[in-house]
């Protein structure tokens, strides 16, 4: 059972800061800015949702996030412990648990969480990751399904895409007609390493959604 205490807290968000310095190293994102990424969009859609039951008081097992082929494994690693650590802070269940056990379809996924004797598994999946460049431009596409391991049925299933802002140049004619006598200034983008910041924005929009601290759309099938 997790107690929340405040120094482990900080402990926490210092582990989140650890991951999202990697996993910016791992897609080749650059240095880790502490700015906020300015954000398109970014709202969580809920496509199933619990009717019934008290699943925050369950035991979760976060598993690897699946990645697109081209993706180095690895990297949905990360992602599934950056999750991992913000439900732990933020106490999404009761106990939450990682497993570094790579799974192939649902039917492994069930079978490692009875292994580990949970109540719930949490299985993510980057479908889609772009980083983009000096101008910006990076966009995140992430689904996740929370699963009843003694059933097999999903609890919950939401999806999420964020997109950074271009930040385009100023091309107006004073300023075109300016830089004939100086070299104009690159703007960078003010979310560096946007990817990861994208996730971690993600993790704990999907936590607040799931405790209903967010009220979001729900999209009925």
């Amino acid at each position: 059972m997790c107690s929340f205490r405040p120094m482990n807290a900080k402990v926490v968000m210092m582990r989140i800061f650890y991951l999202l310095l990697l996993l910016s190293i791992l897609v080749g994102c650059g240095t880790l800015a502490p700015y906020h990424v300015d954000i398109r969009t970014g709202s969580p859609v809920v496509h199933i949702y619990p009717m019934g039951g008290e699943y925050q008081q369950g035991t979760a097992l976060v598993l690897p996030f699946l990645v697109p082929a081209e993706m180095d494994p690895e990297y949905g690693e990360r992602v599934g412990l950056l999750f991992h650590e913000v439900f732990l802070s933020k106490q999404t269940f009761q106990t939450v648990k990682k497993s570094y056990s790579y799974y192939r379809d649902m039917d492994e996924a069930l079978e490692i969480g009875r292994r580990h004797g949970v109540d719930l598994l949490v299985a993510g999946r980057i479908n889609y990751a772009m980083g983009g460049g000096q101008m910006g431009g990076s966009r995140v596409d992430v689904s996740l399904r929370v699963v009843n391991v003694h059933t097999g049925n999903t609890v919950w299933y939401m999806s999420q895409v964020m997109d950074q802002l271009m930040d385009h140049p100023d091309v107006s004619l004073p300023v075109r007609f300016m830089s004939i006598f100086s070299v104009p200034r690159i703007k960078t983008s003010a979310g560096a390493a946007a990817v990861p910041n994208m996730l971690a924005h993600i993790a704990v929009d999907m936590s607040d959604v799931m405790a209903g601290q967010r009220m979001v759309q729900r999209r009925i099938h």
